[in-house]
């Protein structure tokens, strides 16, 4: 008996690393659901089974990066227990991923509509460490841990899109990420 159907057998993750691959190339102009399939080796309407439409398959390809983004931050901190070292490694873990994954940190913060939000577990570890840098009395203990990590990650972030625009030199931010990071981290608190 012939075989008359075609089962990928994987494909969800193989369209989402054929929309990584054309975000690596080309960006989000160059995004196309047929070119995804096209990648695959599947129909147009093969994606469809996955994913509603594009908003969705990006993301779940931002739900990757945040899952990636938090390995990264979790291996940043694990091996020290030194408070001050901890925070200033997330922070540079944070502006390195940047750098390493443009696209996907791209993709993980341009607006969906309707997409859930993700990402907590990534903050949750920057918060614990904005926690553990209060009771130390390293930073200071007011404003309320919330509001201190959501400050962090947003200098972090800004730091992180302004260091991948060319050219940031005029900005005195021609370090390394992680340099980058830490040294204006330190500047803000004393570290």
């Amino acid at each position: 008996m012939t075989r008359t159907t075609y089962h990928h057998g994987a494909l969800r993750q193989a369209l989402i690393d054929g929309a990584r691959e054309i975000l690596a190339e080309g960006g989000h102009e160059q995004f196309s659901l047929n070119e995804v399939a096209r990648r695959a080796g599947v129909s147009t309407a093969a994606p469809y089974r996955h994913f509603s439409g594009k908003d969705e398959l990006l993301a779940a390809v931002a739900e990757q990066g945040y899952a990636t983004l938090h390995a990264s931050l979790e291996r940043a901190s694990a091996d020290t227990a030194d408070v001050r070292e901890r925070l200033l490694r997330l922070a540079g873990a944070y502006v390195r991923f940047a750098h390493d994954h443009p696209d996907l940190f791209v993709t993980m913060f341009r607006s969906r509509p309707g997409a859930d939000p993700v990402g907590h577990d990534s903050f949750e570890v920057l918060l614990q460490a904005v926690v553990d840098a209060q009771a130390t009395a390293l930073i200071p203990a007011k404003p309320s841990p919330e509001l201190m990590a959501r400050s962090i990650w947003a200098t972090l972030h800004g730091l992180a899109v302004l260091s991948l625009r060319q050219p940031h030199q005029r900005f005195g931010m021609d370090e390394p990420p992680e340099d980058l990071a830490t040294s204006t981290l330190s500047a803000m608190f004393g570290l």
